[in-house]
């Protein structure tokens, strides 16, 4: 890792400015073939003294997490009817960053899908150090471990399908985390980009703004282009899972191109 990337995280930990508080969403999807579900979401746990590593500089000066019980994946699915052991068809990681599998815990039972390459990276004190939780995920978490060798789809030369119709898949989007996936979803008027963490929001996205925890600006690059590139082929509506306005986007179903 370069100079320029150490650069860039320790001016996240040493800048003292804080944005307005900001959703981690996952996202519900309701297919002929099932319900799939994008991140287990973050855990009230956080707030317990010892769940995030005290000798970690990002976890205690960078993180500043309020996420209630009832606010968890798990009553939140079961308020809808859903039993998040039972009734989902898979649940998708984009990435194991303790803010999308910290609700793991909900999930036991479940069909669970991450990539080779992010599982790989995620495990021990490297993981850790990465911003993934390894420690605290379930005993029992040994999720299916997938490779893109799947058809091309726009700029991206390889996907994983998830539905035998092909209108659910997923993508390769690296750079905030190596095997960092999105997925995405296509009906006949419109094609719908969870991103997770690849952007942030559509602005960045339009900017060309990499995030300050990717380890590799040339793969964040990359990444970002690819999915403009995408929006520019057919009408594609933005998904991130921080962005405020992505709830909008998805009511209006704002396009990339709008």
């Amino acid at each position: 890792m370069d100079h320029a990337i150490w650069r860039r995280r320790l001016a996240i930990i040493l800048d003292r400015d804080w944005t307005e508080p900001l959703p981690i969403y996952t996202y519900l999807i309701e297919h002929d073939e099932g319900l799939y579900l994008v991140d287990s979401g973050e855990s009230s746990r956080t707030a317990i003294p010892g769940w995030l590593p005290w000798w970690h500089p990002f976890f205690q000066l960078s993180v500043d997490i309020h996420v209630a019980p009832d606010d968890e994946i798990g009553p939140r699915l079961r308020s809808m009817g859903i039993d998040p052991t039972k009734d989902l068809r898979h649940l998708i990681m984009s990435h194991l960053h303790h803010d999308h599998a910290d609700g793991l815990s909900h999930f036991e039972g479940a069909d669970i899908v991450v990539s080779e390459e992010n599982w790989g990276v995620s495990h021990g004190f490297r993981g850790t150090l990465a911003g993934a939780l390894p420690h605290d995920w379930p005993s029992w978490f040994a999720p299916n471990r997938i490779a893109f060798t799947g058809p091309p789809a726009g700029p991206f030369a390889h996907t994983y399908p998830v539905t035998e119709d092909g209108k659910i898949f997923c993508v390769p989007t690296p750079g905030h985390m190596p095997g960092h996936m999105s997925v995405v979803v296509r009906n006949d008027s419109t094609t719908y980009f969870l991103a997770g963490d690849a952007t942030y929001d559509a602005d960045l996205l339009e900017k060309r703004i990499v995030d300050g925890i990717s380890g590799n600006l040339a793969v964040s690059l990359h990444t970002l282009d690819s999915i403009a590139a995408f929006g520019r082929g057919e009408p594609t509506v933005l998904l991130p899972a921080h962005d405020p306005f992505a709830e909008q986007r998805l009511a209006e179903r704002i396009t990339l191109s709008e």
